[in-house]
């Protein structure tokens, strides 16, 4: 008998599992035993690991360890990074694994009840032939989808159990899958699509919502980086388990094979936010010394350095050459400051060294790696910040409107991201 609240471990974003959180202990009283699954589900294999006693117990152990483990990777690593990537990859291989085993075990009912609550989907209809909504959908193609589905997943022999996974059974709202075409999750010119309905398998379905929930924890934490950024990171237990998760990260060889990386290098300025392009170009009194020694030193530093895996709180802690400062980023910031009107240095020379503190590099003009730590190293402000201090800067497009962006960094990284993957249902 599955327990009333077991849909939240098919959907840690539902009510049921919101529940859970709000009733959880503070973080730093947390049980061992929770804190140590949120590090060890990141490289879950094999269905005893995977699947979940239907006891309240065993649901709050699931649902906590989950938050505790996208807390702790945001606390110590930026959006989209390879440890996000980590997490919500982990995520997704769990979700399609539960949903696939309990439709088998008979659970159908309860995989689609989930599945509703994020996805408008109708069931085929068989009369004589295949109906969708009174459109028949040819044999021939009812079977290709069939036979297509078993040669991407390498079958040849299907048991009785496993073929219902293969036969084309549901139909969803194209409509219903922009947010995953948007992260390139899914490719609408790959499915079979009827009158607005895309045809697909109990096995797609479940593809389709683990993708959904991989894409919403991404988006959780970067609205945690975001909130971090504004206050802080509010336990050392998250930066502890954002360390440990980062240890688990493969091999350089086997990542190249496994996991989109936002690069880590020559800065893209193409894909830089609004507010940073125009603070680039020069602005006037007013709102100069913000552009220049707050919000150009923090996001060139982190888009350029891209700290990731410990807590950043020194450069020197990422980089091993003081040339990426002196020659990479305080070019961009010095170079900004000239194109003020009047030029931010000539009248305030001060603020040449102000770059340098902002960098954590203390108030100095010639910084070496050395000194890195002898200030606080800024984070970039969020959105809201920059409305307040320098108003004149926050001019935003459309896609810091379309993502509902809250940070020039989420900004940036997730342009990266976006552009950089490939389209894939995996």
């Amino acid at each position: 008998m599955i327990a009333p609240g077991y849909m939240a471990i098919l959907d840690p974003f539902a009510p049921e599992a919101q529940n859970i959180v709000r009733s959880a202990p503070l973080l730093d009283s947390m049980p061992q035993e929770i804190v140590e699954r949120a590090i060890s589900r990141v490289k879950w294999k094999s269905p005893k690991e995977m699947m979940v006693d239907a006891n309240p117990s065993a649901i709050q152990s699931e649902i906590l360890s989950f938050y505790l483990m996208c807390q702790g990777t945001a606390a110590v690593s930026y959006p989209y990074s390879r440890e996000v990537r980590l997490v919500t990859d982990a995520t997704k291989e769990t979700i399609k694994y539960r949903m696939y085993e309990l439709f088998k075990r008979g659970y159908e009912d309860l995989c689609l009840d989930v599945v509703g609550r994020s996805f408008k989907f109708v069931q085929l209809e068989h009369d004589g032939g295949v109906k969708l909504k009174d459109i028949e959908i040819p044999r021939e193609d009812y079977f290709k989808l069939r036979d297509k589905r078993l040669a991407e997943d390498g079958i040849d022999i299907v048991d009785d159990r496993a073929l219902p996974q293969y036969v084309p059974k549901y139909a969803v709202r194209w409509t219903d899958l922009a947010l995953l075409m948007r992260y390139r999750r899914v490719d609408l010119t790959k499915l079979y699509v009827v009158h607005g309905w895309v045809v697909i398998t109990p096995r797609e379905l479940w593809e389709i919502f683990a993708n959904f929930i991989g894409v919403k924890t991404e988006e959780y934490i970067a609205s945690l980086y975001e909130r971090f950024s504004e206050s802080g990171v509010p336990s050392k237990l998250l930066d502890s388990v954002g360390q440990k998760i980062s240890a688990l990260i493969p091999p350089e060889a086997e990542l190249r094979e496994r996991f989109l990386r936002v690069p880590i290098g020559r800065l893209r300025p193409e894909f830089f936010p609004p507010c940073v392009k125009k603070a680039l170009g020069g602005v006037g009194t007013g709102v100069r010394n913000y552009a220049i020694a707050v919000l150009l030193t923090s996001f060139l530093s982190y888009a350029r350095v891209s700290p990731s895996g410990k807590v950043a709180t020194r450069m020197a802690d990422f980089i091993g050459d003081i040339s990426i400062v002196r020659e990479e980023i305080a070019p961009l910031i010095l170079e900004a400051a000239e194109h003020c009107n009047p030029p931010l240095f000539k009248d305030q020379p001060q603020e040449k060294a102000n770059v340098y503190y902002h960098l954590g590099f203390g108030m100095t003009l010639e910084p070496r790696l050395e000194d890195s730590g002898k200030s606080k190293w800024y984070r970039t402000p969020n959105c809201s910040k920059i409305q307040i201090s320098a108003p004149p800067l926050c001019e935003p497009d459309e896609f810091c409107r379309s993502r509902n962006i809250k940070n020039p960094l989420t900004y940036y990284y997730k342009r990266l991201a976006e552009q950089a993957r490939p389209h894939t249902g995996d």
